[in-house]
C-alpha cells in the first residue's frame, strides 16, 4: 500500500511538473475511481461487472481528453476546420485590433492570438 501511494504521489508531482495535473484532474480521478472500481469487482469474483467499469473508466478517459492544440488555436481565432492562409490571418487581425496592449488589451492575450496564428499557419504549410 505504501508503495502505491509513492508510486501515486510521484506520479502527481512529475504531471504538476509538466503542466499537465490540473487541467487533467478530472478525467485521472474519474479514470482512477472506474479503474478502482473494475478491480476490487474483478477480485471479489464479479467478472461481468468489473467489465463494464474497466469499459467506463476507457470510456471517460477518451470524454475526457483535452483538446488539441489546433482545436484551441482555431476556438481562439474564431475559425472553423480547413481555414486557409488568408482566413486565418483576416481573424488574426481582427482580434488583434481589441487585443493588442496598445488598443487596450493586454501582452498576454495578445501573445496567445499570435501564437494560434503561427500554430495554424505552420499547419497549412506541413500540409
Amino acid at each position: 500500500m505504501l508503495l502505491a501511494i509513492i508510486l501515486v504521489g510521484a506520479l502527481a508531482w512529475w504531471l504538476h511538473s509538466r503542466g499537465e495535473l490540473l487541467p487533467n484532474l478530472l478525467r485521472f480521478v474519474g479514470t482512477g475511481a472506474a479503474g478502482l472500481i473494475a478491480w476490487r469487482m474483478l477480485i471479489s469474483g464479479r467478472p461481468l461487472l468489473a467489465v463494464v467499469a474497466a469499459a467506463l473508466a476507457v470510456i471517460w478517459w477518451r470524454l475526457q481528453a483535452p483538446p488539441s492544440p489546433q482545436a484551441r488555436a482555431l476556438k481562439l481565432l474564431g475559425l472553423k476546420p480547413g481555414a486557409d492562409a488568408a482566413a486565418i490571418q483576416a481573424a488574426w487581425r481582427q482580434k488583434m485590433a481589441s487585443a493588442h496592449p496598445d488598443a487596450g488589451g493586454n501582452t498576454a492575450e495578445a501573445q496567445a492570438l499570435t501564437a494560434a496564428r503561427d500554430l495554424l499557419l505552420a499547419q497549412l504549410a506541413r500540409d
